[in-house]
């Protein structure tokens, strides 16, 4: 083995080269395992072709992606003429090939609405179960599995020969570059023999007769003639995967001497995106191992909200009254909930919404009232939010909107800690910890007469004023990974990650409605997302209309399309490109110009 044979199995991604010529000179054992071009099965079979006969034992995800353009129309030869069966339909079937008369047994359903699919059926005492589920493609002949895993799409064939019906053939990964797919041996191809550990030899042949893709290899040839300088991390549909592929040329005296092409699988992204989470959860627990750290789910865990986490946490450790200030959706009722966990003083914690309170019965809520003092009322009377409070917390949300009768009462129970109910003069001692919070402006509140001065005094003592997002755009990523945890328990939802396009328009945004925004953005992402990946087109972002000539305008909405299409089709490209009625040069092209990852 030469040294750089070595080195690119050595390398983590999936690497070839091709001389000037366009042969393949090295491919690395990753680039192998990528395209199937050795065999893992443990059942071996030798070459042939469909004969007039053979039992075809078909689990197809979505019919015309991964399994060589198959049509509905080319699965009459093994005996179904459905006129429902739609291109990107899932269907599981047995049927005999080119026999007249002869009836397949199916069952299909829409890809979007079909998590599993499967038919049991016996043919001539064979036990036949086809199963689509869990991201598998999966076929039982008496018992004996032939299973493909896939990440988009995929199309499994077993044959059984017509006369003894014995498995004469089962698809396994990387059918493509054999030219095994479903359409091509139903159209009369013949397949490969398969031997355990058999390796396909690739080098000293033409890239073409292995590796298929339009856009593929109209790069390939424009950096081999020099005419482009190379391409990096480009999206590709390389034998029916969708890659991202880097093409390096190898510079010569007259031009490039041959490529480097490096190549990582769409799956590779989900690894990825993990990655970077583990990462951001890595740094989150070091903020979290310090004292304030406790903070971080409320806060964030970036340097942006580090001074007013700190704080936070001295305050919560002291038994004083607490002002939170902030904008609307900066968090500061969790803020709130987050220093009553961390108090050393126990008790009860009672929240009152200042803003959903009558005005006329804010007294007889806050301070309680004696038997009789209301008509109608509990003849023995109601303790208050106070002495509910005893001994613990009160959590005055919205304090701003106490109006200025009540406002009097409230500065004597602070210094008094003492309250008397409606309709008594009887002082009830309490013992209560005020924490409270607001969004308006207090000193304003105080200049325009609606709040007290002494009150404001009283209660500012201990301030805590909540940065708006904008101005610790960092947190956004500790925020993220909290809130889709959050997500993911509040509505028992499946757990989806973000990809790379869609985190970094989260990071980017300028979020005017806070943390409150980042949640309901988050939530309704997760709804609208039916894959385990959340694309940048569920991501729904408030902004203002953007100006621009005729042409801007137009550019917008073809990238606004080409996103949401590819939404709508989970992802997949070739789905997108057939709905869009695009051809693959003139589809890559555009993701390419609008930076579509």
């Amino acid at each position: 083995m030469s040294l750089l044979q070595s080195l690119l199995d050595a390398y983590s991604h999936a690497v070839l080269t091709l001389d000037r010529q366009g042969i393949i000179t090295h491919i690395n054992q990753r680039a192998k395992q990528r395209f199937g071009l050795f065999n893992r099965s443990p059942h071996p079979h030798g070459a042939g072709r469909l004969e007039v006969g053979d039992v075809v034992i078909l689990a197809d995800t979505a019919i015309g992606a991964d399994d060589g353009g198959l049509t509905p129309e080319d699965l009459a030869c093994i005996g179904i003429q459905e006129r429902r069966l739609r291109t990107g339909d899932r269907i599981v079937a047995v049927g005999q090939y080119q026999t007249p008369g002869s009836r397949a047994v199916y069952k299909f359903l829409p890809s979007r609405d079909a998590d599993r699919l499967q038919l049991q059926t016996t043919f001539r005492s064979r036990s036949i179960t086809v199963t689509i589920e869990n991201k598998s493609a999966s076929v039982l002949v008496d018992g004996v599995p032939y299973t493909i895993d896939y990440f988009l799409s995929i199309g499994q064939m077993v044959i059984l020969d017509g006369a003894t019906l014995e498995v004469k053939f089962w698809e396994e990964k990387g059918y493509s570059a054999r030219k095994e797919s479903i359409r091509n041996l139903l159209q009369g191809a013949p397949y490969m023999a398969k031997e355990t550990g058999y390796e396909i030899c690739v080098e000293g042949y033409h890239f073409q007769d292995f590796f298929e893709g339009a856009l593929f290899e109209a790069h390939l040839a424009q950096v081999l003639a020099g005419q482009a300088e190379r391409y990096v991390d480009t999206a590709y549909e390389v034998n029916g995967y969708e890659l991202i592929a880097s093409i390096l040329p190898v510079a010569g005296e007259e031009g490039p001497e041959g490529v480097i092409v490096k190549f990582r699988n769409v799956e590779d992204l989900w690894d990825a995106i993990l990655e970077r989470n583990n990462v951001i959860r890595s740094a989150e627990e070091k903020y979290r191992q310090g004292e304030e750290g406790a903070l971080a789910p409320a806060l964030g865990g970036g340097e942006g909200s580090a001074s007013v986490r700190r704080y936070a946490y001295k305050l919560s450790q002291l038994d004083c009254n607490i002002l939170i200030t902030g904008e609307s959706g900066t968090g500061k009722s969790f803020l709130a909930r987050t220093i009553c966990q961390l108090q050393p003083r126990k008790g009860p914690v009672v929240t009152v919404d200042c803003s959903t309170i009558a005005p006329t019965l804010f007294e007889s809520e806050m301070f309680g009232y004696v038997g009789g003092a209301f008509t109608g009322a509990n003849p023995k009377g109601k303790a208050g939010f106070f002495e509910s409070a005893d001994g613990g917390t009160i959590f005055l949300d919205e304090i701003g909107e106490i109006p200025l009768n009540i406002q009097a009462k409230l500065l004597h129970v602070i210094q008094n800690k003492e309250v008397c109910r409606v309709g008594s003069t009887q002082p009830i001692p309490v013992d209560v910890r005020i924490l409270a919070a607001t969004n308006r402006s207090l000193r304003e509140e105080v200049a325009a007469g609606r709040f007290r001065q002494d009150l404001y005094y009283r209660l500012s003592g201990f301030s805590l004023e909540l940065p708006p997002l904008r101005d610790c755009q960092e947190d956004v990523c500790f925020l993220i990974n909290d809130l889709m945890e959050k997500i993911v328990e509040k509505y028992r939802a499946p757990r989806k990650q973000l990809s790379g396009e869609a985190f970094s328009r989260l990071m980017s945004y300028r979020w005017p409605g806070n943390i409150r925004e980042l949640e309901n953005v988050l939530e309704r992402a997760v709804a609208l997302s039916e894959s385990d990946i959340i694309y940048p087109e569920h991501i729904h972002l408030e902004s203002e209309p953007e100006g621009g000539t005729w042409k801007e305008l137009l550019k917008r909405e073809e990238a606004r399309l080409l996103r949401q299409t590819l939404a709508q089709c989970g992802g997949s490209r070739s789905k997108a490109m057939k709905q869009l009625g695009m051809s693959k040069t003139v589809f890559y092209g555009k993701l390419k110009e609008h930076q579509i990852e």
